[in-house]
């Protein structure tokens, strides 16, 4: 199981809770903030779904957002973040998440997911890949696959950290 938070404006509630049940997501909290009249929400999915989750969850708020995902494992908490945005080109406006694994340092993702609707045009890929998301460059990783699944055209790529960036001291 994952746990995912993230901040949406207050008009947004009651779409993103409407979604959340849609999901059979499990809400862990909710909390407002009246001095950015703005919620934080806590939800727990299952590992197996993330990718459908973001991309739905990128469509149903249609503004930039910034996801935090912890992922418990036995002895270790792993925290990944994810990016949600729209990109709009020619033939229309689409939903996009860039997920950011981080297993092997704190500081650098070693593994990205990229996701779009299936029928993204090269265009839309194009204008993707020429954003950075984080402090990462998406030009400077490396592609391992894409895929087509359940409707989301989904893009893995590998990232080539800067020398020094892993954590890990040369001693």
């Amino acid at each position: 199981m994952m746990s995912l938070e993230f901040e949406v404006p207050l008009d947004l509630l009651n779409d993103v809770m409407d979604f959340i049940i849609e999901e059979d997501a499990k809400l862990q909290w909710v909390r407002y903030s009246k001095r950015t009249n703005s919620v934080v929400i806590r939800v727990l999915i299952s590992a197996e779904v993330i990718e459908q989750f973001l991309l739905r969850l990128a469509r149903v708020v249609g503004i930039p957002l910034e996801v935090t995902i912890v992922e418990e494992k036995i002895g270790e908490k792993l925290i990944h973040e994810a990016f949600l945005f729209s990109v709009e080109v020619s033939s229309g406006t689409y939903p996009v998440f860039v997920l950011l694994y981080y297993n092997v340092s704190k500081f650098y993702p070693d593994r990205i997911v990229v996701g779009t609707l299936a029928d993204a045009p090269q265009e839309l890929v194009d204008a993707v890949f020429s954003r950075t998301v984080g402090k990462l460059r998406l030009l400077d990783t490396e592609k391992a696959k894409s895929t087509v699944e359940n409707g989301m055209l989904l893009i893995y790529l590998r990232a080539n950290p800067p020398s020094g960036q892993l954590g890990v001291s040369s001693a």
